[in-house]
């Protein structure tokens, strides 16, 4: 008569799984997950136990198998893993002994985990609770519904990709449009045709903003980027992805020496949406940082597109397309003061000479990185041609103090229009020249978040009232 098995068992266990083990073997139970402090035990200390309790069975997750554990005899090592890397299956092997392992053992949690990212990303659950926790339901002047208002997110394909897409991504979360509505393909499949292969997509969405919209990470059915797709949702995002397609075509054809961008694989509308198909850009996990002298230098190289001698501020084409979106702007008080100050600036400083040249229009750091001797520079979406050369440094520097720096929106204004004299001074520009185009950067931004309702739309510097148009009028005062 064949004596019953006995089983440790130092892998936590439960459910079916461990109930069956229960059926077939007698089972000595002591999880290492319960043990304080952390017990993992070594191939030694593992022997000790199972010839302690006369074990013929050993099923494990972390415990190391090898050398004297072959010695004892078993029927059989079970590791609760994937990949049983914990236990020498050669040795194993050539003791005699099989090896079982779990493949895909935690791949509901791993969906089921994606759909709890998704959600909490796309709602801001985590701010939200935050908030709650503290108390915070109004904070500074505003209500939840204005700070946490998310996505939906039917009709999208949510998949996660970090190093073990295989397994990973056949975990994705489909989120299927059942609203009745009908319409076309997937934005998965339309990508998929647009590409020539498989894609599965994953979703950013940024911090509230007028501008904010989705972004798609396309990837291969490995796990390897494809490509990147913004998504315009309303008529402001829709122009900006229309426009930073745009903006790459006259990139590629300019050919810059010290910036790559991407290369557009697809530019057009899609079920009601604006897609822009992009190129992944060589872009590292550890995301190099370039110097200031290489910073600078490429933001002269753009600068020189389309570059034009200056004339006066006051009678240039720039001038006139400023004024003009400022007299479009809704009617706020705001808009009122800028528009005030826009008639000082072309009287105090319209006879200044001015160059312009192209921008990329949003430069900071975080749409920067290095390869090689090269920028990889992308979010294009407010390039523009013909405003004056330097507007891309002054911008760089305001937004580095703002958000590398967390500096005090009203004060970092001004300190800019106090350092613009070094920050332009690869440029070449005289006093004068460097004084009007810091002004005019900064009614520029003005006219932007005014246009945009940045303020309305929750984004944190939206009030331009109180911090660039002081900076402007104490600059006009000075």
């Amino acid at each position: 008569m064949t004596s019953r098995p006995r089983a440790l068992v130092t892998a936590p266990l439960r459910g079916p799984g461990f109930a069956k083990i229960g059926e077939l073997a007698d089972v000595v139970y002591d999880p290492w997950i319960d043990q304080t402090p952390l017990r993992i035990y070594n191939a030694e200390q593992l022997a000790e136990q199972i010839a302690a309790v006369s074990a013929d069975i050993v099923v494990v997750e972390s415990d190391s198998v090898k050398g004297p554990v072959f010695d004892l005899g078993l029927r059989t090592i079970a590791a609760t893993r994937g990949d049983p890397n914990n236990v020498d299956v050669a040795g194993a092997t050539a003791a005699g002994i099989p090896v079982l392992n779990t493949p895909a053992r935690n791949a509901d949690a791993v969906a089921e985990m994606t759909v709890a990212l998704l959600l909490a990303a796309t709602r801001r659950l985590v701010a939200a609770d935050a908030d709650v926790r503290n108390g915070n339901i109004f904070r500074d002047g505003t209500i939840p519904y204005q700070r946490f208002r998310g996505w939906e997110i039917a009709g999208l394909t949510a998949g996660l990709a970090s190093g073990v897409a295989p397994l990973l991504l056949r975990a994705r979360v489909r989120v299927v449009d059942r609203s009745g509505r009908g319409g076309t393909a997937s934005i998965e499949s339309h990508l998929s045709a647009l590409l020539g292969s498989d894609v599965l997509v994953s979703m950013h969405l940024g911090a509230p903003r007028a501008n904010r919209k989705p972004v798609l990470q396309v990837l291969s059915p490995e796990g390897r980027t494809v490509a990147y797709v913004k998504v315009g949702v309303d008529p402001l995002t829709c122009r900006l992805v229309r426009a930073e397609a745009r903006a790459l075509t006259t990139l590629a054809d300019a050919a810059p020496r010290r910036t790559t961008v991407a290369e557009v694989l697809h530019s057009g509308p899609w079920n009601g949406l604006e897609l822009l198909v992009q190129s992944p850009l060589p872009v590292s996990g550890s995301r190099a940082r370039p110097t200031a002298e290489q910073v600078g230098a490429a933001q002269v190289e753009i600068a020189d597109i389309g570059r034009q001698d200056g004339g006066p501020l006051a009678t240039s084409p720039y001038w006139a397309d400023l004024t003009g979106r400022i007299a479009q702007l809704p009617d706020t008080p705001a808009a009122a003061t800028l528009t005030g100050l826009a008639v000082r600036i072309g009287q105090e400083l319209g006879e200044v000479a001015l160059d312009l040249g192209a921008w990329h229009g949003d430069w900071t750091p975080w749409n920067t990185a290095l390869a090689g001797d090269r920028l990889l520079v992308w979010d294009w979406e407010r390039f523009a041609v013909g405003v004056p050369v330097g507007y891309d440094a002054l911008h760089w520097a305001l937004q580095t103090e703002l958000v590398n720096h967390l500096a005090d929106p009203g004060e970092a204004a001004r300190e800019s229009l106090v350092r613009a004299g070094s920050v332009l001074e690869r440029f070449g520009l005289s006093t004068d020249q460097v004084r009007a185009t810091a002004v005019g950067y900064l009614a520029e931004l003005a006219a932007r978040y005014l246009a945009d309702r940045q303020a309305e739309a929750g984004a944190r510097l939206g009030d331009v009232g109180t911090w660039l148009l002081p900076a402007v009028a104490r600059a006009l005062d000075d």
